[in-house]
């Protein structure tokens, strides 16, 4: 019931109680003058007698309580009306509370139930929208993902592209200055070659290949023929007329050594010649250091030319260059040989009669000194050579298990890059036609391809990167290989200077390097070779096989054959060169 009905009910209480209130007063007020106007009039009359008045007391007395009572039983069923009222009012207000009330949760329960629904369905809305826009934002953060991927890219083959033209500039300046730089030093070292040459009475000719250092160590020089056969300081005098004529610090005799191996003018045959150089012995007395430095000299034909290198006691014996003749006749004019001729008869007389003065017995006697000393060193040293192979050995093992990760492919004329932490090193390799293959050109006009390129992101801590051209198919001329560090990955802290390791398959020559760069370094030029044209090498390769299962069958002879210190080649390595 709300406030303003019980207002109401209390306001007509009031009124009701105050009206009999009313009346009963109004009666009392009636009576009390009716009696003292009788009493008046008896004063008046004279006074009665006292039973009279007595009675007449009584029965007024009695009148009195009779109106007294009945007021009293009015009152009482006033009271008990108006009790039957309210408790009527009460029980029907109360009703038409409990109704509203009942009508009021109906209410709030449907105002609920609604906005229940309301808000399941705002809410199962609110979740869709929510999954739309996280799809949404899915895709755009994708999208962005992929457009800044597509971007880094972009700008890391622009800064490639562009390190490459500055490293083209560089390399054409530098190229610029080292050819005259090379140029006056071929004439620096040509003079000094003749001085040597003189000073030891040794021959010259058009075919002539010469070794020189500076330093009391005694390198040997080995040309290896056109027919297979080696021209060494244990095989001075070949059958094709090669000799070597100077063979220099056997003992420790001059700080300014040279080494000759020299043909009779216009004798030497066709064919390829292959120029080694052999770290024989360290001489200690002499305190000379390592690496040594030396300088090849090669006339082939009267074409001059001059390749510097190192070496150090104990490294293998080191490929320094190659060369093709041709036929005699086709070299120089008839003025030429005719003239070489003569010189060739001047100079036989010349040395028949130095031989007949010298003492030639006491020189082969130290000679073969020597030559036993040569063997015992060499005995004392196959185990550090064996060191030196089996380390080559776990090097192209250690290779060949990246590759094979990597699904990494292989052939005949191959370059393969390997180091060991998570910093990005990239192979560069310049191809015959002066096309360069790298990150930003992975595949060259002649054939090559960049195959694994490694740590673009810092994935793996043995990476490899592999150049490699289909089988047989590598052009002939010179590869040069290079190294650059393109980036230091911090997040995995890989620490510069960075080693790393370069294997090259050159035709079958299996050569590696070490070298070691640091972030912000110039590219570095690792090594170089000259490969001939695939014709040339298939032939190679098939003599080879010929000759090892030859070998194998016990049917070669050996008669081609030379000392294990000399060709320095091991049978299991040759192969896993053939497998491969």
């Amino acid at each position: 019931m709300e406030l303003g009905s019980w207002l109401m009910i209390g306001f007509l209480g009031g009124a009701f109680l105050f009206g009999i209130w009313f009346m009963l007063v109004r009666d009392d007020d009636r009576n009390s003058r009716t009696m003292t106007i009788q009493r008046q009039d008896l004063t008046r009359r004279g006074t009665p007698d006292f039973s009279k008045a007595h009675n007449e007391f009584d029965r007024k007395l009695a009148e009195v309580e009779r109106h007294l009572d009945s007021k009293r039983r009015d009152e009482r069923a006033i009271l008990l009306a108006e009790e039957e009222a309210r408790k009527a009012l009460a029980d029907e207000a109360a009703k038409k509370l409990i109704e509203e009330e009942q009508a009021k949760i109906a209410e709030i329960e449907a105002e609920e139930a609604r906005k229940k629904a309301e808000y399941e369905a705002t809410r199962e809305a609110e979740l869709e929208e929510a999954r739309r826009l996280a799809e949404e934002r899915e895709a755009e953060r994708l999208a962005e993902e992929k457009r800044l991927a597509e971007e880094r890219e972009a700008e890391r083959q622009q800064e490639l592209e562009e390190a490459e033209v500055e490293r083209q500039a560089e390399i054409e300046a530098l190229e610029e200055s080292e050819e005259l730089e090379a140029q006056m030093a071929s004439e620096q070292a040509e003079r000094e070659l003749e001085k040597r040459l003189d000073r030891e009475g040794a021959k010259t000719s058009e075919v002539q290949v010469s070794l020189m250092w500076d330093n009391y160590n005694d390198l040997d020089l080995h040309v290896l023929c056109p027919s297979g056969e080696r021209i060494h300081g244990g095989n001075k005098i070949s059958e094709c007329g090669g000799e070597l004529d100077v063979d220099a610090n056997v003992r420790p005799e001059t700080k300014k050594p040279v080494e000759n191996i020299v043909w009779p003018n216009f004798k030497a045959p066709p064919g390829d010649y292959k120029v080694y150089v052999h770290h024989y012995k360290k001489h200690k007395k002499r305190r000379s250091k390592d690496p040594t430095k030396f300088k090849v000299v090669c006339n082939s034909g009267g074409e001059i030319t001059h390749y510097e290198a190192e070496l150090s006691h104990g490294d293998p014996i080191m490929l320094v260059c190659e060369f093709t003749l041709e036929a005699p006749e086709e070299r120089g004019s008839d003025e030429d040989r005719e003239k070489a001729i003569v010189e060739d008869e001047i100079q036989k007389i010349a040395e028949e009669e130095q031989l007949a003065i010298e003492l030639e017995e006491t020189r082969q006697l130290e000679l073969a000194e020597a030559e036993e000393q040569r063997l015992a060193e060499i005995v004392e040293n196959e185990a550090a050579e064996l060191e030196s192979i089996k380390a080559t050995q776990e090097a192209m093992k250690e290779l060949k298990e990246r590759l094979e990760r990597e699904g990494a492919k292989s052939s005949d004329v191959q370059i393969s890059l390997i180091w060991n932490n998570y910093n990005d090193l990239d192979l560069h390799v310049l191809c015959p036609s002066g096309e360069r293959i790298h990150g930003g050109n992975r595949e060259s006009a002649c054939g090559g391809e960049l195959d694994v390129d490694a740590n673009v992101r810092p994935e793996t801590k043995k990476p490899v990167e592999n150049v490699v051209w289909p089988e047989g198919k590598a052009p002939g001329g010179t590869y040069k290989a290079y190294v650059h560090h393109y980036k230091k990955h911090k997040k995995r802290r890989s620490k510069d200077p960075t080693k790393f390791k370069i294997i090259c398959n050159a035709g079958g020559d299996i050569e590696e390097y070490d070298g070691e760069i640091t972030n912000g370094d110039p590219i570095m030029l690792i090594c170089e070779f000259t490969i001939e044209e695939p014709e040339a090498r298939a032939a190679k390769a098939a003599e080879a096989k010929a000759k090892l299962a030859a070998l194998e069958s016990g049917e070669w002879d050996g008669s081609e054959a030379e000392d294990s210190d000399e060709n320095q080649v091991d049978s299991d390595v040759l192969d896993d060169l053939l497998e491969d």
